[in-house]
């Protein structure tokens, strides 16, 4: 799985930005920072929707090369 800066702390604690073994309390981060943190967190959520889709079409593409090696000619 991939490494994420990002943590949930347990429910009475803010989320954390861990970079290298310092942490970081999202909501203490001025205005820019946070709009960086929700920058990376997008970036994070397109690699795995990609990375998924990725999965599917070699499944797909196997399934197809599958098919079409059943329907060959000996």
């Amino acid at each position: 799985m991939a490494e994420t800066p990002f943590t949930n702390a347990a429910a009475s604690e803010q989320p954390l930005l861990t970079i290298g073994d310092r942490s970081y309390p999202i909501a203490d981060l001025n205005e820019e920072a946070q709009k960086l943190v929700m920058a990376v967190r997008d970036c994070e959520e397109q690699i795995t929707q990609m990375k998924r889709r990725l999965n599917y079409l070699e499944i797909a593409r196997r399934t197809l090369i599958q098919e079409l090696t059943g329907r060959l000619p000996s």
